[in-house]
């Protein structure tokens, strides 16, 4: 049975292994027999991780992120902890959406499943 999946990024990204965990995380649920539904979320100082000039090879993120693209996974960042964080749109990633703090919130409500990174 297909589910829709949350994976939350909450933690800065360097000197520690949750955004690339959480993204291989991310991508086997996604790539799994089910082939859910998977959105990740940059949230809390996970936003950083969301930046355009985070160095992904540094944090081997290319991999697991075109393997999520492929199964038609999703990234987006929390607009209202990026306020809190001083971070604006035009530093995000062409390739994550951001969203208002309520639309996040529903989404991580109405999922099936929350892993949190």
């Amino acid at each position: 049975m297909k589910r829709d999946v949350v994976v939350l990024l909450t933690r800065a990204p360097y000197g520690r292994v949750h955004v690339p965990e959480g993204l291989r995380a991310a991508r086997g649920v996604a790539a799994g027999f089910d082939q859910h539904d998977v959105t990740v979320v940059f949230t809390e100082d996970g936003t950083y991780a969301a930046r355009s000039d985070v160095d992904r090879d540094a944090l081997n993120m290319p991999g697991h992120v075109a393997d999520l693209r492929e199964q038609n996974g999703a990234m987006i960042v929390d607009a209202a902890a990026m306020t809190e964080r001083g971070i604006s749109a035009d530093e995000i990633a062409d390739d994550v959406t951001v969203r208002a703090g309520d639309e996040v919130s529903a989404r991580i409500r109405d999922a099936d499943c929350v892993l949190d990174f």
